[in-house]
């Protein structure tokens, strides 16, 4: 019974700080047939009291999926794996074209507009997150653009 009730709270408690992440704007571009990568973008505010750190990335849509930031070195912009990304308390974090993002690697098919896929964000608290990403045209670039 004690194993129970531990249990119902930890289901309770990862529920709730779930529901204290917020996510918008999720999408990623269409790619041609054959290109092998692509990227996710949204923007992810915590309304919790504490921070928390996303750890890692999976989807069934590419072989392997990293979190990526945008550096700029000598006038050339390249990009960085990240293992993990903080997720300040009462914070917002922007994943977007030129910044962060979520870089699809081995694409097992092209990205076609109009589709939905899923990832899964985990995180080091607030555990595994589900979100449904929107295709858009090979050319969107985003609102803030």
């Amino acid at each position: 019974m004690f194993r129970l009730l531990i249990a119902l709270v930890f289901i309770a408690s990862a529920s709730l700080a779930q529901a204290e992440m917020h996510f918008e704007d999720v999408w990623s571009r269409a790619t041609a047939p054959g290109l092998q990568t692509g990227a996710v973008y949204f923007t992810l505010r915590n309304d919790r009291a504490e921070g928390d750190r996303m750890v890692g990335v999976e989807t069934d849509r590419a072989a392997r999926v990293e979190l990526h930031q945008t550096v700029e070195e000598g006038g050339n912009s390249r990009m960085m794996h990240t293992p993990e990304v903080r997720v300040p308390a009462n914070g917002t974090v922007i994943f977007e074209p030129g910044g962060r993002h979520v870089m699809l690697m081995g694409l097992n098919e092209a990205l076609t507009e109009g589709e939905v896929f899923t990832i899964t964000l985990l995180f080091e608290r607030a555990g595994p997150i589900t979100l449904e990403v929107d295709v858009r045209p090979a050319t969107y670039m985003g609102h803030s653009h």
